[in-house]
């Protein structure tokens, strides 16, 4: 409850500098330097398992309106903000389980030739990996949601280019999002994270090295140390890979080493078929004792363009636990745009042990559907 109620709080303060911008945003309109991009986008999810009862069918109506400012203070330097709220409407059957509104982006943002900087609500990403991501630790994007919609994270970022062509990022983060956090920090502290990453350019590709040290201020539980190196070239074929190591004295498995690999290829087939696999391994335990856990997956991608307008897709993630009969999850989809519009309609089946995921879709053999309207 006492988290809760520091992030309503949080969120008031947030609207009213919101409001207070975009008011200094109407002002300052015609300023040539000060450049106001209004945009949105509205959306409707729904999943239906085409056996199970339609009160568990999940349904979202989505709108996420944005403002972006862009004000060009020097001919080198570039001061910008971008905000967005996610205003949404979740039920299963005919039952609303929750109507609310929730900060989406709320980002400043200053550029040079050489340096970014980024304070705010952001979403942070890196690594090769599409469908197995090692490397997912700061957002939610799914490869089988075709609106790439995903969380942000409180954060102060700085990159930097070098000439090489090279770059360094640095941040700090507050309270960020993790399943051990939320399970077993329950506070109203906000524990503070630090991290960064370098990519170097090599001969047809590059390589990154990442670290991230969780819960290095405020009472958190869950106080976690990740080392990782990356790498993807381009050559014939596409072929990357993501290794991490993480640790933890605060957990009874200490110590995670987590590994994928993964390749693409587009065959020349009419408009051309573009295929990726990825295969991971999680190893769980002790480093110098046994590491007596170890899950895996595997992933397969496909997907075929009809037209300017159309494609198809296709999706199959075989998962593998301990003890548990090896788990597939294949799903096919069709997509169309005119105009402003987006059409996704995809056929599923989805078996319990991993129902849900960034969209939920119920148990079993099951249809999606997305409706999406930009502006």
């Amino acid at each position: 409850m006492e988290r809760r109620d520091r992030h309503l709080r949080i969120n008031k303060l947030k609207f009213s500098i919101l409001f207070v911008l975009i008011s200094l945003s109407l002002v300052y309109a015609e300023d040539s330097n000060l450049n106001i991009q209004w945009k949105g986008q509205a959306s409707v999810i729904h999943a239906s398992s085409l056996s199970g009862p339609f009160d568990e069918s999940p349904t979202t109506i989505r709108y996420i309106p944005q403002l972006r400012l862009d004000y060009q203070s020097s001919a080198s330097t570039r001061l910008g903000f971008d905000a967005a709220v996610d205003v949404y409407n979740y039920s299963l059957g005919d039952s609303l389980v929750k109507m609310d509104g929730e900060l989406y982006r709320f980002t400043f943002r200053y550029d040079t030739p050489r340096t970014q900087v980024r304070v705010g609500l952001q979403k942070i990403n890196f690594g090769p990996a599409r469908m197995l991501r090692v490397l997912q630790w700061f957002d939610q994007l799914d490869p089988r949601d075709p609106l790439a919609l995903s969380r942000g994270v409180w954060a102060a970022m700085g990159r930097y280019y070098f000439e090489s062509g090279a770059n360094v990022r640095l941040w700090t983060m507050a309270d960020a999002p993790d399943p051990g956090r939320d399970t077993y920090t329950p506070n109203n502290d906000m524990p503070i994270d630090i991290g960064g990453r370098l990519e170097y350019p090599i001969p047809a590709g590059t390589l990154g090295i990442t670290l991230h040290s969780m819960g290095v201020a405020g009472s958190d539980v869950i106080q976690e140390e990740r080392a990782a190196f990356d790498l993807r070239v381009d050559a014939i074929v596409g072929l990357w890979t993501e290794v991490m190591y993480s640790h933890s004295d605060n957990l009874i498995l200490q110590d995670m080493v987590s590994s994928m690999i993964g390749i693409d290829y587009t065959f020349a087939l009419g408009n051309g078929l573009y295929t990726a696999l990825e295969s991971n391994t999680n190893h769980f335990g002790n480093i110098g004792e046994d590491m007596p856990w170890i899950g895996g997956s595997t992933a397969l991608m496909g997907t075929y363009t009809l037209g300017l307008s159309d494609g198809l897709t296709a999706y199959i993630y075989a998962i593998n636990l301990p003890g548990v009969k090896t788990q597939y999850m294949p799903m096919v989809g069709w997509q169309h745009t005119s105009g402003n519009w987006l059409c996704y309609l995809a056929l599923y089946d989805m078996p319990k042990l991993a129902a849900g995921g960034s969209i939920t879709r119920p148990a079993g053999t099951g249809l999606q559907l997305n409706i999406a309207f930009n502006h």
